[in-house]
C-alpha cells in the first residue's frame, strides 16, 4: 500500500514537473518573440469582429432613419 502511494506521488510530481517545464518554455518564447498566446489572439480577433458588427449595425440603423426621416417628409 505504501508503495502504491509513493509511485502515484512520484507519477504526480513527475507531470507537474512536465507541466512547469512545458509552460515555462510556451511562455519564454511567446516573451521572446513578442507575440500573443494563440487563445489571447483568438480572443482579440472575436473582440475586433464584435466591434466591426456593431459598427455595421449602427450605420445601417442611421441609414434606415434616414429613410424614414426622406419617407415621412416626402409624405408631407
Amino acid at each position: 500500500m505504501v508503495l502504491g502511494y509513493l509511485l502515484y506521488e512520484a507519477v504526480d510530481l513527475g507531470v507537474n514537473a512536465i507541466k512547469l517545464t512545458y509552460n515555462g518554455v510556451r511562455g519564454t518564447y511567446y516573451w521572446w518573440y513578442n507575440e500573443d498566446y494563440p487563445e489571447v489572439a483568438q480572443e482579440k480577433r472575436k473582440i475586433d469582429d464584435i466591434e466591426k458588427l456593431i459598427a455595421k449595425i449602427d450605420r445601417l440603423e442611421n441609414i434606415l432613419e434616414q429613410k424614414q426621416i426622406d419617407k415621412t417628409l416626402l409624405n408631407k
